[in-house]
């Protein structure tokens, strides 16, 4: 069986790039506000919903599917106004979808490959959105990697001829990706209260000159995670959102569309799989990169044949895994060319979870998680791929 009807048999979402998807929503956003080069194949049914207002406000709303929001009252703004389901890319896991937001480009060029990653050239298994080692939390300066080393392409953002602004709450406003992200403006907020004001303080001060407003909300997906998709803190926090929306459009700024989205969604999960590290060890040379929904593996070349031998038996039914040549050739990461950047963040193979589980894919903190996970995503099911695209004149 082969990697297309692997995903097929499982109910998974074969990810299709000729669908409308979050790096063509941001690539029409982009040259909206000026920025022209290296955006062409826009896809352009999605371009009659989006329009070139004075001021754009992008609302990323981390870890809210399509499948939350269709499951919302009918009487809600956020459903109300949905005008369309995007495609993510892939792997689904906010780090990934993040770098296609800022630099416009598939995962399979930018190579950012999710939560968890490998640097061959130094031999560190780190987080490349926290910047540090995975086993001790080092910044990874002190390693001698600079931020241009992680974060290969540019950021769009920083490239527009809009006044752009990133409001982005205050643990992570000055984080390392933040700053690649948006080198200037990033404002931080302490709540969702303080969220809005801030941004509708800011258009109102630069009302007589356009402008590209982004705000980042994560509060749907540590909710998700340790509560439930469907869970009632999940859905309080939606409603508070949806005051905050109401109150905002009610102040009528004139020429401002908002633009809600997601960079992933999450699905329920009710089964745990772990993995015995002291065993599979003496396969690896870096630790499991990705996230918990797929995962990478770094396997030496003398142990290949015997690490795919003991994981099919070990993980039957549970996680299934390919070379991960298999998942380039099927276009999954958005082409079936990757650059060299994206295959040396790879490793030799990649597995997935079943429906409704989900793999605790780390040594360093695992207590975090064992027992503790009711919501999951970086996986292939529809309700982790697929995101709405909200749009509120």
């Amino acid at each position: 069986m082969d990697l297309i009807e692997c995903l097929k048999k499982n109910g998974m979402y074969i990810p299709n790039y000729n669908e409308a998807s979050i790096v063509d929503l941001m690539k029409i956003i982009y040259r909206y506000c000026g920025y022209l080069e290296n955006i062409e194949n826009n896809n352009m049914n999605i371009e009659k919903y989006v329009k070139n207002e004075k001021h754009i406000l992008l609302i990323l709303i981390d870890g809210m599917g399509s499948n939350l929001v269709d499951s919302l009252s009918d009487s809600m703004i956020l459903k109300q106004k949905k005008v369309k389901d995007l495609q993510t890319v892939c792997p689904t896991t906010t780090g990934c979808v993040l770098t296609s937001i800022a630099t416009a480009k598939a995962p399979a060029i930018h190579g950012m490959i999710g939560w968890y990653n490998y640097n061959r050239d130094k031999n560190i298994s780190y987080y490349p959105l926290l910047f540090k080692e995975r086993k001790t939390g080092t910044d990874l300066k002190e390693f001698g990697i600079k931020e241009k080393y992680i974060y290969l392409y540019d950021s769009v953002m920083n490239k527009l001829n809009r006044r752009t602004t990133a409001f982005l709450p205050d643990s992570i406003a000055n984080s390392t990706f933040s700053q690649f992200m948006l080198n200037k403006n990033r404002i931080e907020y302490e709540s969702l209260e303080d969220a809005f004001e801030k941004v509708t303080n800011n258009i109102k001060e630069n009302i007589n000159i356009p402008t590209f407003t982004y705000l980042y909300l994560p509060h749907v997906d540590k909710l998700s995670h340790y509560n439930g998709v469907n869970s009632s803190e999940v859905k309080a926090f939606l409603e508070g959102l949806e005051y905050e929306i109401r109150r905002l459009k009610e102040d009528n700024i004139e020429n401002l569309e908002i633009v809600i989205t997601a960079d992933h969604g999450q699905i329920d999960v009710n089964q745990e799989i772990t993995m015995d590290f002291n065993k599979y060890e003496n396969y690896f040379y870096a630790l499991p990169g990705i996230d918990f929904g797929t995962a990478t593996y770094y396997v030496k070349k003398d142990k290949e044949e015997k690490f795919l031998t003991e994981f099919k038996e070990d993980y039957k039914d549970e996680m299934y895994i390919f070379r991960t040549e298999e998942y380039i050739k099927n276009d999954i990461f958005g082409s079936k060319e990757v650059s060299r950047y994206m295959a040396s963040n790879l490793g030799e193979f990649i597995s997935f979870c079943k429906r409704g589980a989900y793999f605790v894919n780390t040594i360093e903190n695992e207590n975090d998680y064992i027992g503790k996970i009711k919501g999951s995503h970086s996986g292939f099911s529809k309700e982790e791929i697929m995101i709405p695209l909200i749009i509120i004149n």
